[in-house]
């Protein structure tokens, strides 16, 4: 007989947890596709005894993954990784799964940002590292429970120019199991967009300890510049942006409740020990500078943000 698909999911927060639950739950009695966690703490154990509830809009499932572990020795091979881990977990993340990457495992992050790409793809390889992303608000509410209350999900993922039959056989896996997938041949330009607007909302909403709608109505200029910054940045590295794409970001961020925030300011106003200032605002600043792109506004509020940071971040001075 075949071998099973296997599916590896790391990170079981809001974004890892919401969908790895559902694909547990699709999967979990399937003679060709097996579903793999790597967790840990109280979040594992609860998973490994009682499965893992996902909570959507109308709905409740459990899944059982056919491997829960924290150790990747358990997992010995995988042909797809989906990486939602937490920016600054990304390089020990990427030394613990060396072990089971072989030449047909394919790496997908759902990281903010780009800069986990490109460290991957250093690693791995372009060819066995796809980009993606994903649009949800989601989190995890207990140990062994992940909450989407409004429902909305949408996963993105693919290599430029091209979707082949490998990404559309995964578009279909996900789909199958309730998830909104597109393998796209666009997929920088999907990326960027995202990426810009969570960075300067990011950036602006812990520098002035506010909502979107705060930042929004206040201080709509340092918004426009930081994502004029943005934009220049992505183009440099010859991302296929539309002319109109700060208007575009602009339109979205307006459209985002008003008392909604990021989850670095969040993490900012709890003191949190750590947070992703790195890679929402210092992966700008170095990028404008490796690029020739003046980031002045990126540049102030980083300066003020590390001081005010519960983490040690170098290389955003000046």
């Amino acid at each position: 007989m075949k071998d099973k698909k296997r599916i590896t999911i790391v990170g079981l927060g809001g974004v890892g947890g919401f969908y790895g639950g559902l694909l547990a739950h699709q999967y979990q009695d399937s003679k060709e596709i097996e579903i793999c966690f790597i967790a840990r703490g109280k979040h594992l154990e609860t998973i490994k005894e009682k499965g893992l509830t996902v909570l959507s809009k109308d709905s409740e499932v459990v899944g059982h993954p056919s491997i829960a572990t924290s150790q990747w020795g358990d997992i010995e091979h995988t042909d797809y990784i989906i990486l939602a881990t937490k920016g600054y977990d990304l390089s020990q993340t990427i030394e613990d799964m060396k072990s089971v990457v072989g030449e047909h495992t394919v790496i997908i992050p759902l990281l903010n940002g780009v800069e986990a790409y490109e460290q991957l793809r250093e690693v791995f390889g372009t060819s066995r590292v796809w980009q993606g992303c994903t649009y949800m608000v989601s989190r995890l509410k207990e140990a062994g429970v992940i909450d989407n209350p409004s429902g909305r999900q949408r996963i993105l993922f693919g290599l430029d120019g091209q979707v082949s039959q490998e990404m559309k056989d995964l578009e279909t896996i996900l789909k199958t199991a309730g998830v909104h997938a597109e393998a796209t041949s666009s997929i920088s330009k999907e990326v960027w967009e995202k990426y810009i607007l969570v960075s300067s909302s990011a950036m602006a909403t812990a520098y002035y300890d506010s909502s979107f709608g705060g930042v929004m109505e206040h201080h709509p200029e340092e918004m426009r510049q930081l994502i004029t910054e943005a934009s220049a940045i992505s183009k440099k590295k010859g991302v296929a942006l539309g002319e109109d794409v700060v208007e575009v970001i602009i339109e979205r961020l307006k459209a985002i409740p008003y008392k909604s925030t990021t989850s670095m300011h969040s993490d900012f106003a709890a003191f949190k020990e750590h947070n992703e200032l790195g890679i929402m605002g210092g992966y700008m600043v170095k990028q404008g500078i490796a690029q020739g792109v003046e980031t002045p506004m990126y540049k102030k509020m980083c300066n003020y943000l590390v001081v005010h940071s519960g983490e040690k971040y170098v290389g955003i001075e000046g």
